[in-house]
């Protein structure tokens, strides 16, 4: 079993602060100690919010603290009928017990909170409820729900304009995405998020973007680049002094050492964020990391002390209900009975397993049919209120024609509408102008790029015509212009004419290569691969799936060239001995990968560039309506290029 953790960003807030977050654990401290003397010389509105501060203040260091302080600030401000206070009370008292796995409870309160957001109508923290309910549901595995909840968040955002909390939704939408295995549309998300926190100078968001990266590069088997971001955000929460998500940071470390073979550097991470989480009471995460060390300790053959820490790790997810962690220790348990050679209780434990696994698929199997009945009474019921409205649509109509007949005013409203109809025409051909203008603009730049492009295309096959065929034509005219023409001369032409026959291959190839249109793009693509390989020094790999075998031509050729510039780049500048193609043809989209172990390079240097290389690639990008994301940094090895074509447009 192998679980790699990831970051979800929750908000806090309070009424008269915006979503504060005091990580100094010196000032934290000082503010608690302030708190409580004020406390007890205060009373009504005052003593509540001072409780709530305390609620938030305790939520980093002790949460059963949190929540005897959230409590009895929302009972009194029930007491004194104070809706503001109240749902500030519920949503700090949620965000508590969703720290310690009281998914429940934390559901609960988090709802009641947004109800009452909803009739107060304060938008920004109505996005923020919204976030945390998402966030429950996440941890639930409900991740259709938590998406839902996450995108509603999202818009509330995005209307505000609240930079810093768009970054933070969109780290927790790749964080779904993440887990229902989408891996290469995570990326994107999450370095998204980390550019807009590094323009806001947000330190925390920064290590957190870094954090669920080493996560998701784990899922990509790319252990290496797992490892150098969580290492990453261990330094950066470290030097922020944020002890309370340092065991989550830790725990992704010590996988990825596990998966390197480095036992004696994974135990040690995961030794200390037991630790940390035994401080912080993170059910959830403790039962994951004594599964881990459970694992440890089996592999060292300690299998008493393996059984012992794998039992409390099954302790602890039965008692929160986390199912799949139950799961998880029964697997390990089994696993261990089986080498201590007690076979009862590997029997036992695994036929646990498999009960909790298929009461999972059960689950999940009923979710699916009870979303499927109430998308039908959905369905039912919108067929009948479209129906009624449509009847009241008729009525409106009618009584609008009668009132039409009575207005006497309808000259000054047709004038009002002719000079309303006279604007609105000059500001389309205004806007009209402006768009004629810029996709001017952008064919010009195009067509410098292709014709570029096509001169240097020019260049090189005519110094392939004159270095190459002209050398062998001049050279077979030689041998046969003798009187007496002998065998060997013959031979030497017929092998000079073969030669000139393999060249042309090559330079027909170059200009347009046939198998191309033949056969398609992955067996282009292959040739292309193959005919580098035989030159040795690079090995490129080329893998298709589930492509289309009526991708239009258009695209086959850009996806083409794109390709073979990007690969010729990579050869001349990376010192790359290994490279990967790869194109996946998913429902929604296909996507081209191309990887390299070469050394890296600025990704926002290139975009930047003004050569006709990238000028091309760009060119034939926007034919084809595609996007391109490059993961790629100077000093660091290895690089990717993922360049995605949306479905609509493959098909057109």
């Amino acid at each position: 079993m192998k679980k790699i953790q990831i970051f979800l960003l929750v908000l806090i807030s309070i009424s008269g602060f915006s979503d504060r977050i005091n990580f100094n654990a010196n000032a934290q401290d000082q503010s608690i100690d302030s708190l409580l003397n004020t406390l007890p010389k205060q009373q009504g509105k005052d003593r509540i919010k001072t409780l709530i501060e305390l609620c938030v203040e305790f939520h980093f260091k002790n949460a059963d603290s949190a929540r005897i302080f959230g409590l009895e600030a929302l009972q009194s401000a029930r007491e004194l009928k104070s809706k503001e206070l109240e749902v500030d009370a519920l949503h700090n008292l949620g965000v508590a017990h969703e720290a310690q796995g009281n998914y429940e409870e934390a559901l609960k309160l988090e709802l009641q909170a947004l109800d009452i957001r909803k009739m107060i109508g304060d938008e920004l923290k109505m996005a923020n409820t919204l976030n945390n309910i998402g966030i429950i549901y996440d941890e639930q595995g409900d991740y259709k729900l938590a998406l839902e909840y996450y995108y509603n968040a999202r818009r509330i955002y995005e209307r505000l304009k609240d930079k810093g909390k768009i970054a933070m939704v969109l780290t927790n939408i790749g964080i779904v995405l993440k887990a229902q295995g989408d891996y290469r549309k995570v990326v994107g998300y999450y370095q998204q998020a980390m550019t807009i926190y590094h323009e806001l100078g947000k330190k925390f968001g920064e290590a957190a973007c870094h954090a669920n990266l080493g996560a998701v590069y784990f899922n990509l088997a790319k252990y290496d680049s797992a490892l150098y971001y969580s290492l990453m955000a261990e330094k950066e929460f470290t030097e922020q002094n944020i002890q309370q998500f340092l065991p989550t940071t830790l725990i992704n470390a010590g996988v990825a050492y596990d998966k390197l073979n480095q036992r004696e550097k994974a135990k040690d991470y995961f030794l200390r964020a037991k630790k940390l989480d035994e401080v912080f009471d993170n059910k959830k995460d403790l039962a994951i990391v004594l599964i881990h060390l459970a694992k440890i300790y089996k592999d060292e053959g300690d299998f008493v002390k393996a059984s012992l820490t794998a039992s409390s790790a099954l302790q602890i997810a039965k008692k929160i209900n986390a199912q799949q962690e139950v799961m998880d220790a029964r697997f390990a348990l089994s696993n261990i009975y089986l080498l201590k050679k007690d076979f009862a209780s590997a029997y036992v434990e695994y036929k646990e397993y498999v009960n909790v696994k298929d009461t999972l698929f059960r689950q999940e199997r009923s979710k699916q049919i009870a979303e499927i009945q109430t998308k039908f009474e959905t369905e039912k019921k919108e067929g009948e209120i479209k129906f009624l409205k449509q009847e009241n649509d008729l009525k409106d109509a009618r009584l609008n024609q009668n009132k039409l007949l009575i207005i006497s005013l309808a000259g000054v409203l047709l004038g009002g509408v002719a000079l309303g109809f006279m604007y609105r025409t000059r500001i389309q051909l205004k806007q009209q102008a402006e768009l004629e203008a810029t996709r001017a603009s952008l064919r010009e730049s195009q067509l410098q790029a292709v014709i570029g492009s096509q001169e240097e295309e020019r260049k090189r096959f005519a110094a392939d015509l004159h270095d190459g065929l002209g050398q062998m034509i001049s050279a077979v005219r030689l041998g046969l212009s003798k009187e007496n023409v002998e065998k060997s001369s013959i031979n030497h032409a017929l092998t000079l004419l073969n030669d000139m026959n393999g060249e042309i291959r090559d330079i027909a190839f170059n200009l347009m290569p046939q198998v191309l249109m033949k056969s398609g793009l992955d067996e282009a693509l292959k040739e292309f691969a193959a005919r580098i390989n035989r030159s040795g020094g690079v090995t490129i790999h080329v893998q298709t799936y589930n492509l289309r075998s009526d991708l239009p031509s258009e695209h086959r050729i850009a996806l083409y060239r794109i390709s073979q510039e990007w690969v010729n780049n990579v050869i001349k500048y990376s010192g790359a001995t290994s490279i990967s193609i790869q194109v996946v043809q998913h429902p929604e989209e296909l996507v081209l990968t191309i990887e390299d172990n070469g050394k890296g390079f600025s990704a926002e240097r290139l975009t930047r560039s003004q050569g006709n290389g990238w000028k091309n690639i760009n060119s034939r990008l926007h034919l084809i309506k595609g996007t391109i994301e490059i993961d790629s940094q100077e000093g660091r090895a290895n690089t990717t290029v993922i360049i995605s074509v949306a479905s609509s447009s493959v098909l057109q």
